[in-house]
């Protein structure tokens, strides 16, 4: 058996072949256009992950495709992806395990297990969200808070059985969008998703040249824009989260998981944690942008392994049971 876990999200794709070691690339697709030049030698109809983040931050006015958009699956933008995924990996696994939002349509779960089946030739295995970071962290009962770019996913387990779940759209990008008016009105300049992110959790500049100057701005620059949007964000996703714990017993909700790049930004974790200090303890996994590939991957093991023995026990009984027969054969022969 060879699966491969794959998290293809709004803003990143995570992959992993050995639950370990977790490949990351940009979830963007660039359609290339015909061009005066090719310099290296060669063009391409399409562009994906680092290709296309690099044209996007070069160029205006160039289409991006993402494979989600307002938690709806966009099917062709998604397999591109997936393709890449694979040949970054340079493996040809049996199964993919995937992750959508909780509440994608049971259609459109049907329509990408068939495109993932038909194109790819593997087996899918298809997921809600956030049940990689609780398989990762080895929990069976709890809820997980899965804050992503496109949307926030919540689910709650019970012994591996899906008890609720919530899909709202308030992801990152909401909070992205705002911050980037705000930029874009004061300094006249538009920036990318990850070059916010980058801006929020590094210390660097990003810039882009207007009427013969250059212009850029730093963290400093938005901090206090950033805080003020950020609790509002917050609270929309402590409320709902709130909403779906009500009634459910305390051994549930004991195991409080926030997890996605979303729970990474300044400030996001603390205040979230704030927010449930009468409710439980919030936990958080050491990498919460990888957590679901890796649970995916750990899911994909059990289920199929547990199939692999299934059919190893049958084989070994089917073979005792044919030994068995030659042995009678055997012996009325003798008499």
């Amino acid at each position: 058996m060879n699966p491969i876990g794959l998290d293809i999200g709004t803003n990143y794709t995570k992959a992993t072949k050995d639950g370990k070691k977790v490949t990351i690339f940009p979830s963007i697709v660039v359609y290339g256009e015909e061009k005066d030049w090719s310099l290296k030698g060669e063009e391409k109809e399409v562009y994906v992950g680092e290709e296309a983040l690099a044209i996007i931050q070069s160029l205006e006015n160039v289409e991006a495709m993402r494979p989600l958009h307002e938690g709806r699956l966009m099917h062709q933008s998604y397999m591109e992806l997936a393709r890449h995924a694979l040949k970054v990996l340079d493996t040809n696994p049996d199964t993919i395990a995937t992750g959508l939002p909780v509440k994608s349509s049971k259609s459109e779960r049907e329509a990408l297990a068939r495109d993932l089946k038909e194109q790819l030739k593997v087996e899918p295995l298809i997921f809600p969200e956030p049940v990689g970071t609780l398989a990762h962290l080895g929990i069976d009962t709890g809820v997980c808070v899965d804050i992503g770019f496109g949307t926030t996913d919540i689910v709650v387990l019970s012994h591996m059985e899906y008890l609720r779940g919530d899909t709202l759209l308030v992801g990152v990008d909401w909070l992205y969008e705002n911050i980037e008016v705000l930029v874009r009105n004061s300094v006249g300049i538009s920036i990318t998703p990850e070059e916010l992110t980058g801006l929020l959790t590094t210390d660097c500049e990003v810039g882009r040249v207007r009427s013969g100057k250059r212009i850029t701005i730093s963290q400093k620059d938005i901090s206090s824009e950033y805080e003020k949007l950020m609790k509002s964000w917050i609270e929309r996703i402590v409320s709902r989260t709130k909403l779906m714990l009500e009634g459910l017993s305390t051994t549930i909700v004991d195991n409080l998981v926030l997890t996605g790049g979303g729970s990474l930004l300044p400030g996001v974790y603390e205040e979230f944690s704030r927010s449930f200090e009468e409710v439980a303890k919030v936990t958080r996994p050491d990498d919460p942008v990888t957590s679901n590939a890796r649970g995916y991957y750990a899911l994909a093991k059990i289920l199929f392994g547990d199939e692999e023995k299934e059919e190893a026990e049958k084989a070994s009984e089917k073979g005792k049971d044919e030994s068995k027969k030659k042995g009678k054969v055997k012996k009325e022969e003798v008499s």
